[in-house]
């Protein structure tokens, strides 16, 4: 919402609860999301986007191919990859910003390998089999290509320029 009009590619957008908001104030958005039924529910709500059908784990569609954004955003959908599989995956995002432009990824993330050990040890009983981010091995792993920042279940990456 902090640039008026900007270009937004929404990777994993679902039924675009997220994506209709800056949708509905004017960016023009471009999503993947491997889910056809997720895509018919988020085409009525975002009619004018360019939404695609997609397995990331494939890299990125046509569509995507060549565009740049103001903004990439991600909620709940790359810990389904495997953390080498995100820092490539990462890595190509970055050639899509524009300048100044920046990933956003919203997911289940832990500052540290200890807290994730300890999460997986308080849960095991409920334990799956995905791959939840680590702030501080992402943040060593991408230290030559972006400016990595981490709240709580967010990380951020700035491209360098």
């Amino acid at each position: 919402m902090q640039k008026p009009k900007s270009t937004i590619l929404d990777i994993g957008f679902g039924t675009a609860v997220l994506t209709s908001k800056l949708y509905e104030h004017g960016h023009k958005i471009d999503g993947i999301d491997f889910s056809l039924q997720m895509i018919s529910i988020a085409r009525v709500k975002m009619p004018k986007a360019n939404l695609s059908e997609w397995d990331i784990s494939k890299g990125f569609p046509q569509e995507v191919k060549g565009a740049k954004y103001d903004s990439i955003i991600s909620t709940y959908t790359l810990h389904h990859l495997t953390d080498e599989q995100k820092i490539s995956f990462i890595q190509q995002l970055l050639s899509l910003l524009n300048d100044e432009g920046k990933i956003l990824i919203g997911d289940i993330a832990f500052e540290t390998e200890a807290q994730l050990e300890a999460c997986r040890e308080e849960n095991k009983a409920h334990w799956d089999d995905e791959f939840y981010f680590v702030a501080e091995k992402i943040k060593t792993m991408l230290q030559e290509d972006c400016q990595c920042e981490y709240t709580q279940n967010f990380l951020r990456c700035t491209y360098f320029y």
